[in-house]
């Protein structure tokens, strides 16, 4: 849903204040050979922030997304980050050619570090590049990312990329989920469009990511003028739900009390509907002027937990049907709604 995001951007929000946070809900339709034994057509949830490049808006998102896993009932979330320019710069710098490039992507996401090196070795490697490379496929955590910097101007994109990462770990400390941010070197997306941080969700027994995203700096330009940065996110929902039964999530049953108000006085019924809905009660009228009967036999259909006639005056007393029992009694309603109120 990137692309269709980047353009109501550019064509209908040319003029709206910045950063503009945007969320949607929709289904998704994929072609790709991967997806032969999966589904084509999927429902995404995801959001997107545009136009903000800074730590600190990669790291909003990071921490909704977290949040959201948490929200739906997820255990165990983690995060895999890596850098899209990191490892594309660096490969362009050694000199490779396309075929070159697969492998050692190959062999990082293999975490082979000695096929890693022979490789180098083979290839002749910049030494100062190939200890780049090593140290990069070790680091596990964001912050193991201080200890690694390249000398020479020619490198100074590459060393500005390496501190973005730490300056988005200094982030995630704040939100005090860095110890839920692993990093990974080989992670890159085979959508080309990201220019910056990439990550993955993931729960464990699953082994799918729920979903992922990025930092997209030069995308939204290519439906139109506007020249505006962007991170966001996407979840595939199913998954969600597949991740969530196999953790033995249950959803919990509604405990809120069902009511039916019944009444000839249809004032008087309105107006206990309304105190009823106040409370936190799930009330509804009886519009269809049918029998007290035949009000229980709908209650009891719809799950309903009590029938409630009301006469000309909410001082006066009101008769309570318990549906199931079928025992009635005559109390005022704010007894009532002190007994099943939310």
């Amino acid at each position: 849903m990137t692309a269709p995001v980047a353009r109501i951007v550019t064509t209908r929000m040319p003029s709206a204040p910045e950063p503009i946070r945007l969320f949607y809900v929709n289904n998704v339709f994929r072609y790709s050979q991967s997806y032969l034994k999966r589904e084509r057509e999927f429902c995404q949830a995801g959001v997107e922030l545009v136009g903000c490049n800074t730590p600190e808006a990669d790291g909003e998102i990071l921490a909704l997304l977290i949040s959201s896993l948490k929200q739906v009932g997820l255990q165990e979330v983690r995060i895999d980050l890596g850098h899209a320019s990191l490892l594309k710069d660096l490969l362009n710098a050694a000199g490779l050619d396309k075929q070159q490039k697969v492998s050692v992507q190959g062999l990082l996401a293999c975490r082979d570090s000695v096929g890693l090196k022979k490789f180098m070795e083979q290839n002749s490697f910049p030494s100062n590049l190939r200890e780049a490379f090593l140290q990069l496929s070790r680091c596990r955590r964001l912050g193991e990312v201080s200890s690694i910097s390249l000398s020479g101007s020619k490198y100074d994109k590459l060393n500005k990329q390496l501190e973005s990462l730490l300056e988005l770990q200094e982030t995630l400390a704040d939100y005090e989920i860095d110890d839920l941010v692993f990093f990974d070197f080989s992670l890159t997306k085979k959508i080309e469009y990201y220019t910056g941080m990439v990550f993955e969700a993931s729960v464990p027994n699953l082994g799918l990511p729920l979903g992922g995203g990025g930092r997209y700096d030069n995308f939204i330009e290519k439906f139109g003028k506007l020249r505006l940065p962007a991170t966001g996110f996407a979840l595939e929902i199913g998954k969600l739900l597949q991740a969530l039964t196999a953790q033995g999530f249950e959803i919990p049953e509604s405990s809120k009390t069902k009511v039916i108000v019944a009444s000839k006085f249809r004032d008087t019924a309105v107006e206990a509907v309304k105190l009823l809905r106040e409370d936190g009660v799930i009330a509804s009228l009886e519009i269809t002027k049918r029998s007290l009967e035949k009000t229980m036999e709908y209650g009891k259909l719809t799950e309903t937990d009590y029938v409630v006639s009301v006469g000309s005056s909410l001082k006066s007393p009101v008769t309570v049907f318990d549906v199931k029992s079928k025992v009635s009694r005559d109390v005022m309603l704010e007894t009532f709604l002190e007994e099943v109120g939310g």
